[in-house]
């Protein structure tokens, strides 16, 4: 039997970018997963962000593609050509738990949630070609899990990865994190992440949990602890919170982090507005002194990027004047994307009634506004205008440069590397998304 899995362009009507600097991570998992059952499959992966391909030149007996929220469109057609060959194919991933009635109508099977338990019953069933409609993968516990296969893609990468937990404990309205992964929290065994770490090819990671310190604080400091003694050479940076700082054992979490590797982490500051931070239910997690988190993280040598969400109903116009000021006081960058109600989540259900008539999943992509706001000066044209230009304000080359001049010493030199690595491209990527605004603005 042979399978190829395709990692879905991204971005609005599926335009094809320069994709990510790491390889999917869904797949390469799947692939190991699937080779721990079945070693004798054949697999082909596909980056469709990277790699044009003739859906349908495929020649393969199961056809998957995992799915976010902005992706589910292009998954769709790509899916219902492949298909209509008598092509099999699955679909999983969290915009497909969310709604598998709809990806039900695209796919022979669909996987709700997660895989492992239900994996191998798949493979058998597709062999036979007796999928069913829906699968649903239970929570297991994360020992013995297989590691991923990194040496299938025909295009390269940047960045390494690798995961330590699965859920968060925050339930954020914005978020299906802890509604996909079953509202609780779990943590792989520390020997396994480091010797998979330490095996790795790749000397820089991301760590692609949802919460690199949020999960289980007495388990992270333990696994920092001995990423510290035991794994040399390999740098990360990852995405955590603020409160988890203001525990007792905070600054040594943070003195082992630094030690294990972390060079940079992206924290959900989420919005400078009161009323939005409630309306996300996201004020808890902020802790008392967000501020001074922030100049701890920096202290410690790591360098921070703040997590913004800008053009919510709640928010104001002035908001996004308020970002500039703050990135300028704290010295730190932002990564402003804009509210965007994901199916699946608490927002959506308080969205829904001003949700725009007649987008895609395609639009729900972080760049676009898909719900009406109150003021008119928030119209859905000035909230993306100002994204873009709030964009342009925070990443320019010289404001990057200064930024990582205030980076303690303590994480030199590859904080301070990997901090222009991280900003300059998505300094690069916001520009090039306001030309290609503007040109398909002329062309109107």
């Amino acid at each position: 039997m042979k399978i190829i899995f395709i990692s879905p362009a991204f971005g609005e009507k599926g335009q094809k970018s320069k994709g990510l600097p790491i390889a999917p991570p869904v797949l390469e998992y799947l692939t190991g997963l699937t080779w721990q059952i079945r070693p004798d499959i054949e697999i082909e992966l596909i980056d469709g962000n990277k790699e044009t391909f003739d859906p349908d030149s495929l020649e393969a007996d199961l056809i998957g593609f995992t799915v976010l929220t902005p992706q589910a469109p292009w998954v769709y057609r790509i899916a219902d050509r492949i298909r209509a060959r008598g092509i099999q194919v699955v679909l999983g991933g969290i915009h497909v738990t969310a709604l598998p009635e709809e990806a039900s109508r695209h796919a022979d099977a669909v996987v709700v949630g997660e895989a492992e338990e239900i994996w191998a019953d798949l493979l058998r069933d597709a062999e036979r070609r007796r999928l069913k409609q829906y699968y649903k993968g239970g929570f297991p516990e994360l020992s013995g899990l297989p590691r991923p296969v990194t040496n299938l893609w025909k295009t390269n990468y940047i960045y390494g990865y690798f995961q330590t937990s699965r859920g968060c404990p925050h339930k954020c309205a914005f978020c299906s994190v802890h509604k996909f992964f079953g509202g609780a929290c779990r943590v792989r065994p520390i020997d396994e992440v480091i010797s998979e770490v330490a095996a790795s090819k790749w000397r820089l990671f991301w760590g692609i949990d949802d919460n690199i310190w949020g999960v289980d604080f007495n388990y992270t400091i333990e696994l920092y602890r001995e990423m510290s003694r035991t794994v040399r050479g390999k740098w990360w940076f990852g995405q955590g919170d603020l409160v988890s700082l203001e525990h007792p054992r905070g600054d040594e979490l943070l003195k082992y982090a630094r030690g294990a590797g972390l060079t940079s982490v992206l924290v959900g500051w989420e919005s400078n507005n009161q009323h939005t931070l409630a309306e996300y239910k996201a004020t808890s997690k902020q802790g008392r002194s967000r501020r001074d988190a922030i100049k701890r993280i920096r202290d410690n040598g790591i360098d921070v990027m703040l997590f913004i969400m800008v053009g919510g109903r709640q928010d104001s116009y002035e908001d996004y004047d308020g970002i500039r000021r703050l990135c300028d006081e704290l010295k730190v960058a932002a990564h402003p994307v804009m509210a965007t109600p994901f199916p699946g989540t608490d927002l959506y259900d308080i969205y829904k009634p001003y949700l725009v008539p007649g987008l895609d999943w395609d639009w729900y992509d972080g760049n676009h506004a898909v719900f009406e706001h109150d003021d008119p000066r928030m119209s859905v044209a000035a909230r993306e205008d100002e994204l873009i230009s709030l964009r342009a304000d925070l990443l320019p080359v010289p404001e990057i440069l200064r930024r990582i001049t205030k980076i303690s010493m303590k994480g030199f030199p590859m904080s301070h590397i990997t901090s222009w690595m991280i900003q300059y491209p998505l300094g690069r990527a916001y520009r090039e998304f306001a030309r290609d605004r503007d040109k398909e603005s002329a062309r109107q």
